[in-house]
């Protein structure tokens, strides 16, 4: 039975009003699932608390700026070279949005042991030299290790309702190959009850089997696979496109303040379905596109 549903539709039926945890694929600017995240947006589906991966940016700056998330669980919000977030930043400042602070290593052994069913997952060592553990308690804790009796650092699981993703291809059945890096999103596709997956094009099962090693994302784990070729712009899409980076810069300068954000969400996001929003952007994402080269490479490099 085909898995494929258009995007609102996706949305509409797999994030109910105020749902609990989503986590949202992509890292810094690359393989964020922005088609989604703007659905979202305009459906204006609050989301009471969003998981990034290890570097969260523009997949979760503009639900931010949106006033759709209560809090927010990460490490990193921002643009790498180009900046911090904004909002993002404003909004810690000013106590709005309440931070689950996390170190990196922690986003990943905490999706680790809620794809496992593990009831927490032991930390690298250093963790305890800051005051993150302290400052989350909901998700830091430490125990004896059973088998030298030293203090260790442990960190609880993560399992979120909802988790929004991207790869390059999949079948209509969710069968997914995620070009390039995969970051965590395979493991947060494991950890989480439900998984949205969008994808810059729809092939055959035929020519998903050509090539099992490189399926990052097996099917049964995923509930909608939504068409979106041109998906992640202005972020980049492994194995497509490179990021904006001037559309990013143009962001940041709209962004400086409160109203400057409303306004990029309604230039950009609001104004326009998303497929009207992608014919607007077509002729920039032609230009950043860059062959199928990756693609080759990532199931070259996975074989065996």
């Amino acid at each position: 039975m085909s898995k494929v549903v258009p995007l609102s539709e996706a949305v509409e039926r797999y994030v109910p009003e105020g749902v609990g945890l989503v986590t949202v694929g992509g890292m810094h600017l690359h393989n964020n699932p922005m088609a989604l995240v703007r659905e979202i947006v305009r459906q204006n589906r609050k989301i009471k608390r969003l998981l990034t991966s290890p570097c969260g940016a523009l997949n979760a700056e503009l639900l931010i700026a949106a006033g759709i998330i209560d809090e927010i669980a990460t490490s990193y919000v921002g643009f790498e070279h180009i900046g911090l977030a904004p909002c993002f930043r404003r909004s810690v400042e000013s106590g709005t949005l309440k931070v689950l602070e996390c170190d990196e290593a922690y986003i990943t052994h905490g999706l680790y042991a809620g794809a496992g069913g593990l009831p927490f997952m032991a930390l690298p060592k250093g963790i305890e030299f800051t005051d993150i553990p302290n400052v989350n308690k909901e998700y830091y804790s430490f125990t004896t290790d059973p088998f030298t009796g030293n203090r260790v650092a442990v960190g609880a699981p993560l399992k979120p309702d909802v988790a929004l993703l991207h790869a390059y291809q999949a079948d209509k059945n969710g069968n997914a190959v995620i070009a390039g890096a995969q970051f965590v999103d395979r493991y947060m596709a494991l950890a989480s009850k439900t998984v949205l997956l969008q994808v810059e094009r729809i092939v055959s099962t035929e020519e998903i089997s050509k090539h099992p090693q490189g399926t990052t994302i097996p099917g049964f784990l995923v509930h909608a696979v939504i068409e979106a070729p041109g998906g992640c712009y202005p972020t980049a899409s492994h194995g497509a496109y490179e990021f904006d980076e001037k559309h990013i810069v143009e962001y940041m300068n709209m962004a400086k303040d409160d109203d400057g954000a409303r306004n990029y969400i309604k230039q950009f996001i609001t104004g326009f379905t998303e497929e009207q929003y992608l014919q607007k952007a077509a002729g920039r994402i032609a230009e950043l596109r860059y062959g199928d080269g990756v693609l080759a490479a990532s199931l070259s490099e996975r074989k065996g």
